[in-house]
């Protein structure tokens, strides 16, 4: 093998490398912003008083709010005029941070006792994130139900993130062979950045099902930088007084461009390389 032809393996291993190195999606500290403003009602109406608004984390995960406001605010878990008492800020200053660890699965309603409009919600699940030990946690009221958690798969089609347009997304739920899951209730969540495009409930019944979701309109392209990450939880079997609530993560996928801006540079960067090397040496390549 000529030195030109060992360049040209070795770029084109290196560009097969850095496309499959993995990426991990959940960190071990979740940080949540109360924006400049939100002290003021309106941002109630785009979901941005709490930035991301709703969010999935693992047990174990800590959680820290940021008051970005020059206002005082509190994170209270509950909803305003019913708070659980399962954390409170109190009042913390605008600077100042308030942060909160989750050790059991479930949804966690919060809001500002000060600013009532201001909701948040937090999503305990498992599954997707970083290995930990779980301790004696309870999903659900049985073990049975863990498992059905485990033997789900939720495959996610989308379309691409462009700017000043929405994204369709469709979802299928099934077991591990491939059979059509039955009577499940789901929440998908759809971030982009700090947005949060879409926060819904879908429901599986019986037979064959692909549920369509639309997003709201992204305000610039998805990028390697900034993907727009899609999540489905299951929050509960079964129907009427047999449901049961379980939750539990079983798929998430990042949207970015088709051909990614890393890609693209390594591969402009090899054919560059390759046209060097042939013109220096006078060899045409096949194709």
């Amino acid at each position: 093998m000529t030195n030109n032809q060992k360049i040209i393996l070795t770029s084109m291993i290196l560009m097969g490398f850095i496309m499959t190195i993995p990426s991990f999606a959940f960190a071990e500290q979740v940080s949540v912003s109360l924006p400049q403003g939100s002290s003021t009602t309106g941002c109630e109406d785009t979901n941005e008083c709490f930035i991301p608004y709703v969010i999935t984390v693992n047990p174990r995960d800590e959680v820290v709010w940021s008051n970005d406001d020059s206002a005082a605010h509190t994170v209270t878990s509950g909803m305003p005029g019913s708070p659980d008492g399962i954390f409170d800020s109190s009042i913390f200053m605008a600077g100042t941070t308030f942060s909160h660890t989750f050790d059991t699965l479930g949804k966690y309603d919060y809001f500002c006792t000060v600013h009532p409009w201001m909701l948040g919600q937090v999503l305990v699940t498992v599954g997707g994130g970083t290995d930990k030990e779980l301790g004696t946690i309870t999903i659900g009221s049985t073990v049975e139900s863990n498992s059905k958690i485990d033997n789900l798969i939720a495959n996610i089609e989308s379309s691409n993130g462009y700017a000043n347009e929405v994204m369709t997304i469709d979802v299928t739920i099934t077991d591990l062979n491939d059979i059509p899951a039955e009577h499940i209730t789901y929440n998908i969540q759809a971030i982009h950045g700090t947005i949060v495009l879409l926060n819904e409930e879908g429901h599986v019944h019986s037979g064959p099902m692909t549920n369509t979701h639309t997003t709201k309109a992204l305000t610039i392209d998805a990028s390697d930088a900034s993907p727009v990450t899609i999540t489905v939880n299951v929050i509960g079997f079964g129907h009427d007084g047999q449901y049961q609530e379980v939750f539990g993560e079983i798929a998430k996928k990042q949207v970015v461009p088709e051909f990614g801006t890393v890609a693209m540079m390594i591969l402009v960067v090899s054919i560059i390389s390759i046209i060097g090397i042939t013109t220096k040496s006078r060899i045409i390549p096949r194709i």
